[in-house]
């Protein structure tokens, strides 16, 4: 399982909507093929795996998948048909699908064929490694990556809006890697109109996201870099009707999409209605950077689903830019609170990893 999982890996950036899914097949005690979803269309981890052999070899086999076999007909037919036409005696499954099209569907079809299965195994592992995935399913919302790059003192910028660079060479390589990995990386317009970023690609080989712009009043420059991309159509803005619609006019002639929701009661936009918007356009995952203001939006709505903390060993002193703005709680029990995952040095920089505790 756990080479199925590094696997499933393989296909990071490409399967989305689907989940990252890889397969090892196993007979007589060796392992016998893997495969892994490359690109959302193409042939499912398992029909990979199996084509690697000859007719009848797997044959009595078993099958490790890090995700419930599909048992419907989508863009590809059905994963459970290949495995009991391919006589595999049994199926290892890391986790169940939520899928209400698969959810234990898969399994009691393959159950129903005699085929042996076993789920659960390395259940924690496979769950987290398809966060971004079962999120989407089950909550009809992107999963969040909130991504802070701050100094020892937890400033992102100094008090005149600067921040290039706080974190060094490498930590801007790892979030650029990041990027490439997710569907949408997210700012707010303050951010825009200070630092003027492009939030491409461009440090690490991979495919440029979506950029979406968080903007209430429609304050972006015409001019700004997000909109004068080689894909100028890969831009989304949300706004408010606060926003004139001369300036939305303006910016859907430059080839953004501009999509208006309700206000947040501080007049900002109402984050669960934009996300429930970038569902809608099959965003599964996105990766917010910023800045202190968007940071504290989705902490307190609860929204962001795992952290990621970059610390430069540098100071830049209270009058610098927080990197978490006011989220004015009344009780230490009301504290957005999260689990450690992964600590590392990237660089010179501390990067933190964690997720989301429970709510419950």
């Amino acid at each position: 399982m756990r080479i199925a999982l590094r696997e499933a890996l393989r296909g990071r950036g490409r399967t989305s909507p689907n989940p990252l899914v890889g397969a090892v097949i196993v007979k007589g005690g060796r392992e016998i093929a893997r495969g892994h979803h490359a690109y959302f269309g193409g042939p499912h981890s398992e029909i990979v795996a199996l084509s690697k052999l000859r007719k009848d070899e797997a044959r009595g086999a078993t099958l490790y998948v890090n995700l419930e076999p599909c048992c419907c007909y989508g863009k590809t037919p059905p994963c459970t048909e290949a495995i009991i036409a391919a006589r595999i005696r049994r199926v290892v499954v890391g986790c169940e699908d939520p899928n209400p099209l698969v959810s234990g569907k898969g399994i009691a079809t393959l159950r129903a064929s005699g085929v042996k299965v076993t789920t659960g195994v390395l259940e924690d592992q496979a769950r987290r490694l398809n966060a971004p995935y079962l999120t989407f399913v089950t909550q009809k919302r992107p999963w969040v990556l909130l991504k802070m790059a701050q100094t020892l003192d937890g400033r992102l910028a100094l008090a005149s809006g600067k921040s290039r660079w706080i974190t060094g060479q490498e930590a801007r390589r790892e979030a650029h890697r990041l990027r490439s990995f997710l569907d949408a990386v997210l700012i707010g317009v303050r951010t825009v109109i200070q630092d003027d970023p492009s939030l491409t690609v461009r440090l690490v080989r991979g495919r440029n996201p979506l950029r979406v712009i968080l903007d209430s009043r429609l304050s972006i420059p015409l001019d700004a870099r997000v909109l004068h991309q080689r894909d100028p159509e890969k831009t989304i803005i949300f706004t408010t009707d606060k926003a004139s619609t001369r300036k939305r006019n303006a910016l859907q002639r430059a080839g953004a999409q501009v999509f208006q929701v309700r206000a947040s009661k501080e007049g900002f936009v109402e984050l669960r209605a934009a996300l429930r918007q970038m569902a809608r356009l099959s965003l599964q995952s996105i990766l917010v950077e910023g800045g202190g203001t968007v940071h504290r939006s989705f902490l307190r709505s609860g929204f962001a689903d795992r952290l990621i903390v970059a610390i430069a060993p540098k100071l830049i002193g209270a009058d610098g830019m927080a990197s978490v703005g006011p989220l004015g709680l009344r009780t230490l029990r009301a504290m957005p609170e999260f689990s450690w995952q992964r600590v590392r040095w990237v660089g010179n920089d501390l990067w933190m990893e964690l997720d989301r505790c429970s709510q419950d």
